[in-house]
């Protein structure tokens, strides 16, 4: 143990000075020595550990800036006071400690500073509404057990889609490219409903060619080969009948009783898919005359185009893009 004695009081000290003390334990006792105060600071910080300060006392007033790390192996933190974040922030009320990409704490409002995956890593089930005002680009399978689904925007989704309950509300456009399933209902208020996949009915079966889907008693539509399906009958006064889409597979019934034209369509102008019968029946006084417009090539025995009398019949059936023949009771 050495004692320190002092001639004269000199300020600052510097590391580099000198004290002059007593050797307490040398030999010979009590001899002088000269000490470097740079030797004495060394030999107090060797001998402080921050238990030892804590032992002293652990309340601080003034602030402790750390430029290291912090490690806790045991125990709580336990704040009592304001936090700050990295940028020397105080948090607002309802902001959280978020990590950002630099792996700094920030605060922020929630999970803005996470992504879709970070948060559905804590966890996928949400037992609050989801509201979504922008558009959805999904990659993968979607399954909706319960609840509604109200979506403002657009709907591109690539894979499967199962919805076993509530109902399904769009405003916007709705691409899917893979199986949809729902079980609800759908309501559709703008946009355009674009079907380029396979389309099933309400027995999950695809049409075949040629069949259209039909609503049944039930209100489900199914596909149904429209061949089996009584035809429509449609009346016309006209003298001049240019046949459409309607007349497809139905009757044309005219009704006038001066001369009447009936005319098939080229192609180009209504697709009728080839087999398509239409029956014509001259029900007024009339007569009825049976034409092809510009391109269109009408074929009949001894090239006869007229139907005979009032209540005569005759049917026409496509054969090719703008082939169609005439038969029944018909005249030159």
């Amino acid at each position: 143990m050495s004692k320190i004695s002092t001639y004269n009081n000199a300020s600052p000290v510097a590391l580099s000075d000198r004290l002059i003390g007593t050797s307490v334990g040398a030999t010979p006792a009590n001899a002088t020595k000269n000490f470097l105060v740079s030797d004495l600071l060394a030999l107090f910080e060797s001998g402080i550990t921050l238990q030892g300060v804590l032992n002293a006392g652990n309340t601080a007033t003034q602030d402790i800036i750390l430029t290291g790390n912090i490690n806790q192996s045991g125990g709580a933190l336990s704040l009592g006071g304001t936090v700050r974040d990295f940028n020397g922030d105080l948090g607002a009320n309802g902001e959280t400690l978020v990590c950002n990409a630099s792996g700094q704490l920030v605060f922020g409002s929630g999970l803005t500073n996470q992504n879709l995956d970070q948060v559905l890593a804590i966890g996928n089930t949400a037992t609050n509404n989801i509201v979504l005002t922008g558009d959805i680009n999904q990659t993968g399978s979607a399954t909706q057990t319960g609840g509604n689904y109200n979506l403002t925007g657009n709907f591109i989704h690539v894979g499967n889609t199962l919805q076993t309950s509530g109902d399904y509300t769009l405003v916007g456009d709705f691409t899917q490219t893979g199986n949809y399933e729902v079980t609800g209902d759908i309501t559709q208020t703008g946009g355009s409903l674009i079907l380029t996949g396979t389309v099933k009915d309400s027995t999950s079966t695809l049409g075949s060619d040629g069949e259209a889907l039909i609503s049944n008693a039930s209100g489900e539509v199914v596909w149904q080969d429209v061949s089996t399906l009584p035809s429509i009958v449609r009346a016309t006064f006209s003298t001049s009948f240019t046949l459409g889409v309607t007349n497809q597979g139905g009757v044309l019934v005219t009704s006038s009783s001066s001369a009447t034209d009936v005319i098939i369509p080229t192609n180009a102008t209504t697709a009728f898919p080839i087999g398509t019968t239409i029956t014509v029946i001259q029900e007024g006084s009339g007569t009825v005359t049976i034409s092809g417009a510009v391109g269109v090539t009408l074929r009949s025995a001894q090239s006869h185009d007229r139907l005979s009398h009032q209540y005569s019949v005759g049917n026409l059936i496509k054969t090719d893009t703008n082939v169609w023949y005439l038969h029944g009771d018909i005249k030159a």
